[in-house]
Parts: C-alpha cells; sequence; structure tokens
C-alpha cells in the first residue's frame, strides 16, 4: 500500500467518491471548508482507483486537535488501514488533545489507540417550526468578532480562530446574546447550525430559534451534552433526531478542555 499523503482541494472528487463507497454524502461546501481549515491526509489505492483510505485533521492553536472523516474503502476493509490512519493522524495533532465523534465502525480502533468516550452527540435534522425569541438576541455586527473568539475559546480551551472566521466569511446569519453566541450557514440541503455556545438552556434556545429564522431549508444542529433539555425541546419543534446518540471521544487527557457545560453544539466539519 502506499505512504500516507496530503491531499489538495483538486482532490476533493477523490474524496467525495471515498465516501459514496461508503454510504455517505457529505456537502461539497463542508468538504471546501475541510480543506480551508484542516488538512485532508489520504492512500492511494493499489489498484489505481481512486483512494483507499483518507481522514482529516484541523489543528486549533496549540492546544487541541479535531479528528474526522476517517473513510476506508470497502474493498480493502479489515486490513489496518483505519488504524494506519489514526496513528498518522495523532503524529500530525503532536502534543495536542485530540478529540473526536465515533461512529460505531470506528469506536473499537479509536478505543485500542488509546481514546476515552466522554460524552454523546445526537445529530437533528429537519424543519423547525421558528418562534419567536427575547429581544436580548440579535444579529452579529463586525464589532463583535474578536467578543466570538474568546466566548468560543474560552468554552473549548483553544485557539480556533482560523477556522471560526473561515465560517463566520460563509454564515447565512450569525446571532449573540450576553455570554453566548451561534452560527448557521447553508450546506446543501441542510441549513446547519453551529457552533453554538450559550451561558444558559434558555440562551441556547433563543439562539437557535434566531439562528434557523427563515431558513430555506432542513435546519441540522448536532446537540452535545451541555443541556440535555434541548434535545426533547428542539425535536418537539419539528428536528427528528438521528437513529442513536454519537460517542464523542479523546485522546491525551482525561477530558475535553475547556468549559463544555456552555458548549452546545459543535463546529460541524468533520466525524468520525
Amino acid at each position: 500500500m502506499s505512504d500516507i499523503r496530503l491531499l489538495g482541494p483538486e482532490d476533493l472528487p477523490l474524496c467525495r467518491r471515498l465516501e459514496s463507497d461508503r454510504g455517505w454524502s457529505t456537502d461539497e461546501a463542508k468538504w471546501r471548508l475541510m480543506f480551508e481549515v484542516g488538512e485532508v491526509h489520504a492512500i492511494d489505492a493499489a489498484d489505481g482507483d481512486g483512494l483507499a483510505g483518507c481522514v482529516v485533521v484541523t489543528r486549533y492553536g496549540d492546544a487541541l486537535a479535531d479528528v474526522g472523516m476517517m473513510l476506508v474503502a470497502g474493498r480493502y476493509g479489515r486490513q489496518g488501514l483505519g488504524t494506519r490512519l489514526m496513528e498518522h493522524a495523532l503524529e500530525v495533532a503532536g502534543d495536542r488533545v485530540v478529540e473526536l465523534t465515533a461512529t460505531r465502525f470506528g469506536r473499537p480502533v479509536y478505543e485500542r489507540l488509546g481514546f476515552r468516550p466522554t460524552g454523546s452527540l445526537t445529530i437533528t435534522a429537519g424543519p423547525l417550526r421558528g418562534t419567536s425569541w427575547t429581544p436580548a438576541v440579535r444579529d452579529a455586527t463586525p464589532d463583535d468578532h474578536a467578543a466570538l473568539l474568546a466566548l468560543d475559546a474560552e468554552a473549548t480551551g483553544a485557539d480556533r480562530s482560523t477556522a471560526l472566521t473561515a465560517l463566520l466569511a460563509r454564515a447565512e446569519r450569525t446571532v449573540v446574546t450576553d455570554g453566548g453566541f451561534a452560527v448557521a450557514w447553508n450546506a446543501g440541503p441542510h441549513r446547519v447550525i453551529g457552533p453554538v455556545i450559550a451561558p444558559s438552556e434558555e440562551a441556547a434556545r433563543d439562539l437557535i430559534l434566531a439562528a434557523a429564522h427563515d431558513a430555506d431549508r432542513d435546519v441540522r444542529i448536532d446537540l452535545l451534552d451541555a443541556y440535555p433539555g434541548l434535545r426533547r425541546w428542539l425535536t418537539g419543534l419539528g428536528p427528528a433526531e438521528g437513529p442513536a446518540p454519537l460517542p464523542t471521544m479523546v485522546h491525551g487527557a482525561h477530558r475535553h478542555p475547556g468549559d463544555r457545560g456552555r458548549y452546545v453544539a459543535p463546529i460541524l466539519i468533520s466525524m468520525g
């Protein structure tokens, strides 16, 4: 099998072919964001037909890295490629704490490499029947940019300014309140809402409603464990939950850094 190589945006069609092989379908806008703010590493297929596997590593300053989109072509399954790609991702991450959201197929690989479960992520998607929100939530302005980056760093324990700035440039809507914000952007069939950081469950509800306002497509929000009551509330407004919550995992620490009690929804870039 060939060496692991770093891909460029021109290789995006190869990545989409690979995920199609595994029954995944990630919007092109999301892939382009991954190429902009992260690194896509891959192994070329020995038979010359596309990629045998890939993984995305996004480094946030010197403290944190996110790993996702770990894909292996079906015909190369059970040959150790997933382990090889993840070991490479950990090398790329260096001394950073590494976090990911695991699929049921990837979790055994991650556990063998020392990842530990820390919580869960629930995918919700569908039409959202919006209601009003409090006047404390307003549309963000450029003057809010520095405060948003600071709030994000407090909640995640890392400098994610490069990724968040790139996302804000694509945002359909960014809304803020005292101590919180939400970013909404259009990715194919969904208005994706995330990240969401909120000082309370009530503030999180208001931010989500404001970010989803006037959406011309289904809304997708991946909820973390910050405020468990949000799941029932949100599905009561229309979006449906995925088949089962997915485990969040961390490597190099006992828990995720930062104040995750305020971290409602992640930057929806990649998934393990």
